[in-house]
């Protein structure tokens, strides 16, 4: 027999959740959405089923069967919605838009799990935190990630082999390790590519990067197999050890403004067929074309 423990008056709220918290629904657009209310903010919240011995089932916060384009609304009763729970979206694959209202500040673990008929996902500068939110997600392509965003979680896009195009800080660039085939755009503005941020990212094929980037970090690029050429801007000064360790590169141009090319820079690029330095340079590591077959 099961028992629906979060789908409940209000008024019963105080025998399951903190006085303060309670769980309700409500029908937005002729979708019912289930919620839990706490300290004044509403969560998106999965509805959790239980049966004997604690035997969890997990249904979504709307019907699974909900297709197409939806809008998360910024309030349920004057009361703003400012997290997608923990599973809030778990395998609702018939989905294939999802706008985020800028009310909200948090998604957590695995909120649009195997949504896999999700192509595009834009997330507001509301957002700061992400969990392991879009894992599964097969037939996302487009990822936008905003500068407010100060954690993602590992694998947060794991197996989402289709994505094609991510604008992002560089930071977030090994959050897609599972892409195959790449592009990442960095927006303007970022001033440098930290130590490993595309470390081992095979699927990268192509990537942008503004004028306002003045340093490429050390092992930036390592492994980056797929990417077979890259523009740098005249703004960087400063290329970091073992930067572009990519068997892949066949040819790059280093603008004039460079000075420093760290040791192992262009580790492993057997594929190397040509390379122009500049008079800038005036320090170049040792090995730093090593293994330029």
């Amino acid at each position: 027999m099961k028992t629906y423990i979060l789908h409940f008056l209000p008024a019963l709220a105080p025998l399951f959740l903190p006085l303060s918290s309670f769980a309700d629904t409500q029908v937005v657009d002729g979708i019912e959405w289930n919620y839990t209310v706490s300290d004044g903010t509403a969560t998106i919240e999965n509805r959790y089923w239980v049966e004997e011995w604690q035997d969890w089932d997990y249904d979504p916060a709307i019907s699974s069967a909900t297709a197409g384009n939806i809008s998360i609304p910024s309030a349920f009763n004057g009361i703003p919605v400012t997290r997608i729970g923990d599973s809030a979206f778990l395998g609702c694959s018939e989905l294939t838009s999802i706008t985020i209202p800028d009310s909200v500040t948090s998604i957590g673990f695995y909120a649009f799990k195997g949504c896999s008929g999700l192509t595009s996902i834009t997330i507001p500068n509301s957002v700061t935190s992400i969990g392991t939110a879009f894992f599964d997600c097969s037939g996302l392509m487009s990822v936008t990630i905003p500068d407010s965003v100060t954690s993602i979680g590992t694998d947060a896009f794991g197996n989402c082999h289709g994505v094609t195009s991510v604008t992002a800080n560089p930071k977030w660039g090994t959050s897609f390790l599972a892409a195959t085939n790449f592009t990442f755009i960095i927006p303007e503005g970022v001033t440098s590519i930290m130590s490993s941020a595309f470390s081992r990212c095979s699927g990268l094929t192509s990537i942008t990067i503004p004028d306002s980037v003045t340093n490429i970090g050390g092992y930036a690029f390592s492994d980056c197999s797929g990417l077979t050429s890259i523009t740098i801007p005249d703004s960087v000064t400063s290329i970091g050890d073992f930067a572009f360790w990519c068997s892949g590169l066949t040819s790059i141009t280093i603008p004039n403004g460079v000075t420093n090319i760290g040791v192992y820079a262009f580790y492993g690029c057997s594929g190397l067929t040509s390379i122009t330095i500049p008079d800038s340079v005036t320090s170049i590591g040792d090995e730093a074309f090593c293994g330029c077959s």
